[in-house]
């Protein structure tokens, strides 16, 4: 019984090729989708932490002396001030956690087009074959 044809081998080597070349891509967006997973419970929880900081604000009288984290060391800052900051800080969260579930909306719709791509292959292949 003779080998494999010359055609059929290339047909074998190319799909070989294409199977690798996803596996890789979809190991690379996994990582990268977890990656983004976590940034975005990090950002929540800065958020939560905000949002707790600033209930806690509220329950002092407005002329309360209270001290904003600046770095690794605290400087005096007037309740309003304070406020604002953690604002800022929601606000910016808010927005970081919007352009990462955008990035994550297109690694996943790369991914789908990649495993359409790859099946589309396969079925021209076995047309052939």
């Amino acid at each position: 019984m003779a080998g494999k044809s010359n055609q059929t081998i290339a047909v074998d080597m190319e799909l070989k090729k294409a199977f690798q070349e996803l596996q890789g891509k979809l190991i690379a967006t996994t990582q990268q989708l977890k990656l983004s997973d976590a940034q975005i419970e990090t950002l929540k929880r800065t958020k939560q932490h905000s949002l707790l900081v600033e209930k806690e604000l509220d329950r002092l009288p407005e002329n309360t002396r209270v001290y904003e984290g600046v770095g690794r060391m605290f400087m005096l800052a007037g309740i309003p001030e304070v406020k604002k900051t953690l604002e800022m800080k929601m606000k910016a969260a808010d927005s970081k956690i919007k352009t990462i579930e955008g990035s994550k909306a297109y690694l996943e719709r790369n991914m789908k087009e990649s495993e359409d791509s790859l099946r589309e292959l396969i079925l021209t292949k076995q047309g052939r074959g």
